[in-house]
């Protein structure tokens, strides 16, 4: 699908998703009683809990095209953009937007997030006198909405982050992605370990540039996929050792190398979890019980990352290979405890 061109998506689609937005708002009595009266049907108050959290992220979402509306104000009208304090700006209606939301989904989906991390890894999140590089797994719904708020709202980093060029058609990603340091790539015809240099080698020491080296949401497909195409590669080595892990799909080095690369003196934080539903179904049918996400974060100083090309490729095969140990390890308990 061709994304519009700019002046389309500012003047067309972004108004009209407020307008759509507004609308629901105001119709937002009427689907809660909808939703109330559907509510002994499904079990438990599933479409009631369902009504109030899209309601609540619709008008949260609402809100913060218009401070996007006022900031470019406020910023004589462009002008300015760049100047740090409407960039904070932008990162603090951000952070605003995030922590909504995810308090929202955490409160009314009844989720309790577990967070482990090192000492070294809090430290070095919670410091800010350092850029960082964030090596996440991908796996499930809504995870990348809980990397975001780690980032922006326990630890106060600016996140930067390489999104598809499709997600120019969500306004709000749109706008603050075109307005902060991210980049929108299309992956048919792109360069994205280029535009993953580029936003590597200005990282501030507040910032934290954020990878999925996966690629995308773990599934059995994607994994053997992965596993294919380092086998049609040559990569029998590599291959051999996703074909070992069997949580986790084998990481695709080339982002992440070009990160660290333009960034040497950033440490790197590994963040795996477990507990995401994989697929809106499984959100609809655990939306009664209190769900569980447990998250793990790992600290790799800047000075331990090997200088060699084969030797990060190996080293971040070791990483994920920690990676998919402990994420066996948890969902055999979390299974042992439903059994």
């Amino acid at each position: 699908m061709r994304v519009p061109p700019k002046l389309i998506r500012r003047l067309i689609v972004a108004p009209l998703v407020v307008v759509l937005e507004a609308a629901l708002v105001l119709l937002s009595p009427l689907i809660l009683v909808v939703a109330l009266v559907a509510s002994p049907f499904t079990g438990g108050l599933r479409p009631v809990r369902a009504a109030m959290i899209v309601l609540s992220g619709t008008t949260r979402h609402m809100a913060a095209l218009l401070g996007l509306l006022g900031l470019w104000v406020a910023s004589g009208f462009g002008r300015r953009m760049s100047s740090e304090a409407i960039q904070q700006a932008h990162y603090d209606l951000m952070r605003w937007f995030v922590s909504g939301v995810y308090a929202t989904i955490v409160s009314l989906a009844r989720v309790r997030v577990e967070v482990v991390a090192s000492a070294e890894a809090g430290a070095v999140l919670s410091a800010r006198d350092k850029p960082v590089v964030l090596l996440s797994r991908h796996a499930g719904e809504g995870d990348t909405l809980l990397v975001l708020y780690e980032l922006l709202c326990p630890h106060r980093r600016r996140p930067r982050i390489v999104m598809h060029e499709r997600l120019r058609l969500e306004p709000l990603v749109d706008v603050l992605g075109d307005r902060l340091p991210n980049r929108f790539v299309d992956p048919r015809g792109g360069d994205t370990e280029r535009d993953i240099a580029g936003m590597a080698s200005t990282l501030g020491d507040e910032a934290a540039l954020v990878i999925f080296p996966e690629g995308r949401n773990f599934s059995a497909e994607h994994r053997q996929r992965a596993i294919d195409r380092l086998h049609a590669a040559g990569h029998a080595d590599q291959a051999g050792a996703a074909q070992a892990m069997r949580h986790v799909s084998a990481p695709r080095p080339g982002g992440a190398l070009a990160g660290l690369s333009a960034a040497p003196g950033a440490d790197v934080v590994v963040m795996g979890h477990v507990g995401f539903p994989t697929g809106l179904g499984e959100v609809w049918r655990h939306l009664p019980e209190e769900q569980v996400i447990e998250v793990r974060l790992w600290h790799e100083p800047a000075d331990s990352i090997p200088a060699d090309h084969d030797a990060r490729i190996d080293w971040l095969f070791d990483r994920w290979r920690t990676l998919d140990e402990w994420v066996g390890e948890r969902e055999t308990a979390r299974a042992s405890l439903t059994a």
